[in-house]
Formats: C-alpha cells, structure tokens, sequence
C-alpha cells in the first residue's frame, strides 16, 4: 500500500489532470479511465461519481479551477484509501498528459492563376491575384 503523503500527491495530479481535460476534446478519454477508477467502488458509486463527473464537466469552463481540482482531489483521494487496489487507475490519471490545443495556421489559395506552395512558415511560389 501507498503511503498517505504518495497518495494525496497522486489524488492531487489525477484531480488536476481531469479537470485540465474537462473543457478539451480528448475529455471522453479522460471520462473512461475515471469511470474505471469509480468502478473499484461498485456499480452504484461509479454511477453517482460518473453523475458528479458530468456535473461539474458541464459547468468546468465556468468554474473556479482550484476548486474543482480540490474537489476531485479529495474524492479520488477517498475512493482509494477505501478501495486500495483503485491506486494503478489513480496512477495512470497523475501521470495522463493534458492534451495541449493544436496551434497552427490554415492558409488557402483561392482564385489564383500559378503555383503556390505552403510549407510550415516559409511560402514559396508565384500568385497572381488579378481577376481575369
């Protein structure tokens, strides 16, 4: 078993971890590794997590982030003080990433007569943009 101080360190990187998903694309993946954790507790608690899981996903662009961290922190925390084997799914969320938002630049060329190549930040080629 984990020693108390690992595992409040492990709640609080798992909490921040799924609440810096909540507002991102790749939340259902984020979803799914919760919805295993809360399973350790039975289908009943997985079932009332999932609801609050939901809950506060769907207010999470509005909320106050610390408190949902803190919040998921100290439940996730529970969860496997009281189910200890719940810790490898509690580990595999500390440890998930947060997707960063894909950043970049979408260039197009309409209406032009000669080649144009867009490669990354250097543009190379000819483009007339007179009507004919």
């Amino acid at each position: 078993m984990l020693e108390q101080a690992q595992l409040v360190t492990m709640a609080g990187a798992a909490a921040t971890a799924l609440v810096a998903e909540m507002t991102k694309d790749s939340w259902e993946s984020m979803r799914s590794l919760a919805a295993r954790l809360f399973r350790h507790g039975g289908a009943e608690e997985e079932e009332r997590q999932l609801a609050r899981l939901t809950a506060d996903q769907a207010q999470a662009a509005t909320s106050d982030r610390a408190v949902l961290q803190d919040r998921w922190s100290r439940r996730l925390l529970t969860l496997v003080e009281d189910f200890p084997e719940a810790a490898e799914e509690l580990a595999e969320m500390a440890r998930r990433e947060p997707e960063e938002p894909q950043t970049g630049v979408n260039q197009t060329a309409e209406n032009n007569t000669g080649s144009v190549i867009q490669i990354g930040r250097d543009n190379s080629g000819s483009l007339n943009t007179e009507k004919r």
